[in-house]
C-alpha cells in the first residue's frame, strides 16, 4: 500500500521533544519522497467522463469528481505498481480510445453485455449496483411498467450504453417496437425532453429518478420493477489480466475493509455496492 506520512507524538520534556520532532521530521521527508513516485510504476491512463454526476464529473475547479473516481484513487493507494493518470472525454469516446490504446482502463458506470464483453475486459469484481426503471414525467399521465408498454413510443438512450443495450435488444426481437431516441442528454435537458415530448420516457437507475425529483422539483414516475440489475465493473484491453486482476483484488480489499460502503453513502447518499 501507498506510504502515508506518518504522526509522532512528543513528550513534555523540551529536550526529548526537539530530539523526536527531529526524528519525525525525517521520517516524514523519507515517506512523503516515497509516496511521491514510484519510478518503477507503470502509468495506466484512464479514460472517464465529465458530465455524469455524482459519479464522474468536472467540479467547480475543472477537476475530476465523483464517484467512480474516488473509487479509482483509493485502488491506486493500493497499487504501488501502477499509477493512475486521468483523461476526461465524452462518454461514446471512452471505449473507442480504450480500443485504439489511448487509455488502459475505462470507467464510466459500466454494465455488462454481450458486444462490450467480446471486445474488452471486464473486472470481475463490481464496485456498484443499480437497478434500471422506465421513468415517466407525471405530466404525461403514463406509467410505464415494462418494455411492453413502450411499443410505438420515444425513448432516450445513450449511443452505445447500457439502456441502448436493453432497448435494441427488446427491438431486434419485436420489430423494432420502439423508437430509440439517441442522445447524451442528461439532468435538466433530459427533464425537459421528457416534459415537452421529445420522448414519452427513459431509462433510468431508481437514484437517477430520486435526484431529479428533488433537483428539479418535478414528479418522475418510475416503474414499479426493475427491467434489469446491473453490477457495475471497470473496463480493460483484452488480454490486460494482470491490469484487471490488481484492481479486482485492491476493490475486493476496498469492499472487505468497509471502506466501499462508505464512499457510496459518502458520494450517493446510501450503499450501492451490495
Amino acid at each position: 500500500m501507498k506510504k502515508k506520512p506518518a504522526f509522532i507524538r512528543w513528550g513534555l520534556l523540551t529536550f526529548a521533544a526537539t530530539a523526536v520532532l527531529a526524528a519525525c521530521g525525517s521520517a516524514e521527508a523519507t515517506d512523503e519522497d516515497a509516496a511521491a513516485s514510484n519510478p518503477d510504476a507503470e502509468t495506466v491512463v484512464v479514460g472517464t467522463g465529465n458530465a455524469y454526476q455524482p459519479f464522474v464529473y468536472l467540479d467547480e475547479n475543472g477537476e475530476l469528481d465523483g464517484y467512480d473516481v474516488a473509487v479509482l484513487k483509493a485502488v491506486d493507494e493500493k497499487l504501488d505498481q501502477y499509477d493512475f493518470e486521468y483523461e476526461s472525454m465524452d462518454f461514446k469516446n471512452i471505449l473507442t480510445s480504450l480500443s485504439a490504446d489511448k487509455v488502459q482502463l475505462a470507467a464510466h458506470n459500466y454494465a455488462y453485455n454481450d458486444e462490450r464483453g467480446a471486445k474488452y475486459l471486464y473486472g470481475e469484481e463490481a464496485y456498484n449496483n443499480y437497478a434500471h426503471h422506465i421513468a415517466a414525467d407525471e405530466s404525461t399521465g403514463q406509467v410505464y411498467q415494462s418494455l411492453d408498454d413502450l411499443k410505438g413510443k420515444k425513448v432516450f438512450a445513450s449511443p452505445a450504453s447500457e439502456v441502448a443495450n436493453i432497448l435494441e435488444t427488446y427491438n431486434a426481437e419485436n420489430d423494432d417496437a420502439i423508437e430509440i431516441v439517441y442522445s447524451e442528454v442528461n439532468g435538466e435537458l433530459l427533464v425537459s425532453g421528457l416534459q415537452n415530448g421529445t420522448a414519452d420516457a427513459a431509462i433510468l437507475t431508481k437514484f437517477d429518478v430520486d435526484k431529479y425529483n428533488e433537483q428539479f422539483d418535478i414528479n418522475l414516475q418510475a416503474s414499479d420493477e426493475a427491467l434489469k440489475t446491473a453490477g457495475i465493473y471497470y473496463v480493460f484491453q483484452q488480454g490486460d489480466e494482470e491490469l484487471q486482476t490488481a484492481v479486482d483484488g485492491a476493490i475486493k480489499e476496498l469492499r472487505e475493509e468497509g471502506a466501499l460502503s462508505e464512499l457510496s453513502v459518502e458520494i450517493l447518499g446510501a450503499d450501492y455496492t451490495e
